[in-house]
């Protein structure tokens, strides 16, 4: 018989294993500091400061809010996924599970494509910047340097991250935390600056982000929404946590931190350069460094040294999403079985990550050669596609759990509103995005390849090979194609923690629910009397586990049990509240009916059991 665990509706051989906690695998804090690492906060805040500033002006704080709430409502879609479905491959297997194999595809190949597109670019900036830590600015001049230590970079820290040793996490961490309290500082002192100097005016601007039209309010939301991508890293290291669940966790509490800081920092530029009405400002200047030295006085290097350790942090996590769904891909059997390979030691999926630490460095080293500029033009054709998978991933959840949306009002909002939102959003960003990108001659390198504007072209041909590489894919691995089909959440599956999850009170009762509804109802009245404290915890069991299936006609039987259980649920508790029972809790349990009576007695220690098959007695 095929087995289906009730809580994620996978096959055991598909459930992660769960790591030995306190000994293997990240805690909570490491996950978030994953999150926040790979979104590079000070690097994103020292890049998009200037620009931001430039179009929207008083109203900076406020757009950074705004790119957030996109990125907050997606957030809830990967930790809702993340729940049932703790897989590596993130987008990968949620999109493949939610719409289909080739949607799942091409969501698994944009993702290795992201990471590959960005690292380059991360690993030029820590390498300028430390130049400039350590006093070595001429160095930063010469372009050949500067290629070569960026790919020097790269090697180092992907290096790490398949070691992913003890030192490599604290590393991590430390990074973290140090780049966070870096801002927090600056972000403290600057406001407390800007007070002592006088604070500009209150005026409507502060909070209009309209004030100077339409098109600066998209093209600066634009720029929040890359400050803010990257936190989802942690999720894609939900197998490699003590917890698998903390990696949806991780990334949802990641995003948290991340709009925290950045407003803080934000509203203190406004502070400190308000007064001047943003007149001396340049699109194109880091504002962060600009103001370091007045604000930070002999301090001023540690922006450069938060800048610098930001953008070498997320160098070593830029192609963990990726190398991720690569080997998600390839233990499912859509890609070669080698890319699924593990290390035997450190057991980070290590031939992924050297495949496309080798193409990441292939692609900046070629891309610089060409042209300076054309590194820029790579950041903007990654707007269009984190755009897709952040909203493809939204629209999953949506899909995925669409039974669920509509049984609650909670699920209504969360799991079916909050995430559609999100993603009709970035899609409409995505589609702006192309159009505010057409015009060639306002690209970085200010011509058109291949016939269309370089940052276009780029995010074009990802698709473009993604394509070809489905084709192929399906041609050699005509299998996975051919069995695999979208599913739909299952009653068991809630993305809400079910009672079976939970921490609940021992030493209560089991009510047997195994029977029809009037039975269980006679029991309940000859066994609930009125000495009876009215606080003992009353367990609900009721097996779900059906005979002589296997498969699908196994799946289908679950869930009309799990239904039936459901509807015999709510009844049997609208009794029991209204004799005032205070807490009623429900158990789905994975067997047959008798078992499952046994099996919640043995896990809370149940003191008696209510049964229509045995008079009530205590439970040894």
């Amino acid at each position: 018989m095929e087995l289906l665990n009730i809580n994620t509706g996978k096959k055991p051989s598909d459930v992660p294993e769960t790591r030995d906690s306190g000994k293997v695998g990240l805690t909570l804090m490491q996950a978030i500091a994953v999150g926040v690492n790979n979104t590079s906060p000070a690097y994103s805040l020292a890049s998009i400061l200037g620009p931001m500033v430039a179009l929207v002006g008083y109203a900076t704080p406020i757009v950074l809010i705004l790119s957030f709430i996109p990125m907050a409502l997606t957030s809830l879609a990967f930790l809702y996924l993340n729940r049932r479905d703790p897989d590596c491959g993130t987008t990968y297997s949620w999109v493949t599970r939610a719409i289909g194999v080739h949607s799942g595809y091409i969501s698994g190949w944009v993702i290795a494509a992201c990471g590959i597109l960005l690292t380059g670019s991360l690993a030029e900036t820590a390498f300028t910047y430390g130049l400039h830590l350590f006093g070595q600015a001429s160095l930063s001049e010469n372009h050949a340097v500067i290629i070569s230590g960026a790919a020097v970079v790269i090697v180092v820290m992907v290096f790490l991250s398949i070691t992913l040793s003890e030192s490599s996490i604290k590393l991590q961490s430390t990074l973290s935390y140090l780049q966070v309290g870096i801002l927090i500082i600056f972000g403290c002192v600057a406001v407390f600056t800007a007070w002592k100097h006088g604070l500009p005016g209150f005026s409507e601007q502060w909070v209009n982000p309209l004030h100077n039209g339409v098109q600066p309010l998209i093209a600066a939301m634009l720029l929040g929404v890359f400050a803010f991508w990257g936190w989802e890293a942690s999720t894609n290291l939900a197998e490699e946590c003590q917890n698998p669940t903390d990696g949806g966790k991780a990334g949802f509490l990641s995003t948290i931190i991340l709009v925290g800081t950045y407003t803080l920092v934000a509203v203190s530029v406004v502070f400190y350069l308000g007064d001047t009405d943003f007149a001396s400002i340049d699109a194109s200047e880091l504002i962060l460094i600009k103001m370091s030295g007045s604000v930070l006085g002999p301090f001023s290097f540690l922006v450069l040294l938060a800048v610098a350790t930001s953008a070498l942090a997320s160098t070593q996590l830029a192609l963990v999403p990726g190398s991720r769904a690569v080997l998600s891909m390839a233990r499912r059997g859509v890609l070669p079985e080698k890319l699924g390979l593990m290390h035997p030691r450190f057991k980070t999926p290590y031939v992924s990550l050297t495949v496309l630490a080798l193409l990441a460095v292939g692609f900046y080293v070629v891309a610089s050669a060409i042209s300076k500029s054309a590194i820029i033009d790579t950041l903007s054709a990654l707007g269009i596609l984190v755009a897709f998978f952040y909203g493809a991933t939204g629209f999953s959840c949506v899909i995925y759990y669409r039974r669920h949306v509509v049984r609650s009002l909670r699920g209504f909002l969360l799991v079916g509103i909050a995430p559609s939102i999100g993603s009709l959003v970035l899609f409409g960003m995505l589609f702006l995005a192309i159009q505010s990108l057409w015009d060639p001659s306002k690209s970085a390198i200010g011509a058109p390849l291949l016939g269309l504007s370089p940052p276009l072209t780029i995010a074009a041909l990802v698709f473009v090979l993604g394509i070809v590489a489905l084709s192929v894919s399906r041609t050699i691995f005509p299998a996975y194609f051919d069995k695999t089909r979208p599913e739909i959440a299952s009653l068991l599956q809630d993305p809400f923690l079910l009672d079976t999850e939970k921490e609940v009170p021992t030493g209560g009762i089991v009510v047997d629910c195994n029977d029809p509804l009037d039975l269980v109802a006679e029991v309940i009245e000859k066994e609930a009397l009125p000495d009876l404290d009215r606080r003992t915890p009353l367990y609900l069991a009721f097996g779900v586990e059906p005979a002589e299936l296997i498969g699908d006609e196994y799946r289908a039987a679950v869930d009309a049990l799990a239904s039936d259980a459901e509807v015999l649920f709510t009844r049997v508790g609208r009794i029991l509240k209204g004799m005032g029972f205070k807490s009623v809790y429900c158990f789905y349990d994975n067997s047959h009916a008798k078992e499952s009576v046994q099996n919640v007695s043995a896990r809370l220690q149940a003191r008696s059991i209510w049964s229509t098959h045995r008079s009530a007695e205590s439970v040894p």
